[in-house]
């Protein structure tokens, strides 16, 4: 008799596993990369246009350095049986310190925008968020995941887009 309970209850267990999971496959489910979303959208996009506005004086001036740089190394390149051996270490030197220069410029440049950018997309989520559960709603998605967190993901899934839309619509 305990036998029988035992194969009744396997045979429950086993019907309760097969109905859950199709009633999993029926849902609908959505990959989504925030990040890109909220770039990718109007206000992103605007923001991204001033951030990088900021920074045309400094890239301007990284073409100044470079230009100097060029010219000091054709110099070198044209001029070196000519100099003396003090004059070939002064414009090696003139050459590595305008580099460092550069390198320093362009460092400082790459950490402002990135901070910037980190700002950006922060004072960005919560429109990001009201996207999303528009999106929900709309659609009737049951879950949607960050896409950093799935290991697979098939491109009919990504609703990335779609949540640019959203963010856009609520815009207006």
């Amino acid at each position: 008799m305990h036998y029988k309970k035992g194969i009744l209850a396997i045979l429950a267990s086993i019907i309760m596993a097969v109905s859950s999971s199709s009633a999993f496959a029926e849902a609908k489910i959505g990959v989504a990369d925030a990040q890109r979303a909220i770039l990718q959208s109007e206000l992103g996009q605007k923001g991204m246009d001033q951030i990088n506005g900021a920074f045309i004086e400094q890239e301007e001036q990284l073409k100044e350095m470079q230009k100097e740089v060029t010219v000091l190394l054709e110099k070198l390149k044209k001029d070196t049986e000519l100099m003396s051996d003090q004059e070939f270490q002064k414009l090696l030197q003139d050459i590595s310190v305008q580099r460092g220069q550069m390198s320093q410029l362009v460092e400082n440049v790459q950490r402002i925008k990135l901070e910037s950018t980190d700002r950006l997309i922060q004072s960005l989520t919560s429109r990001y968020q009201e996207a999303v559960e528009a999106l929900v709603l709309s659609e009737k998605y049951d879950l949607i995941l960050p896409r950093q967190s799935v290991h697979y993901r098939h491109e009919l899934y990504d609703v990335t887009a779609k949540i640019t839309e959203k963010m856009n619509a609520l815009e207006k």
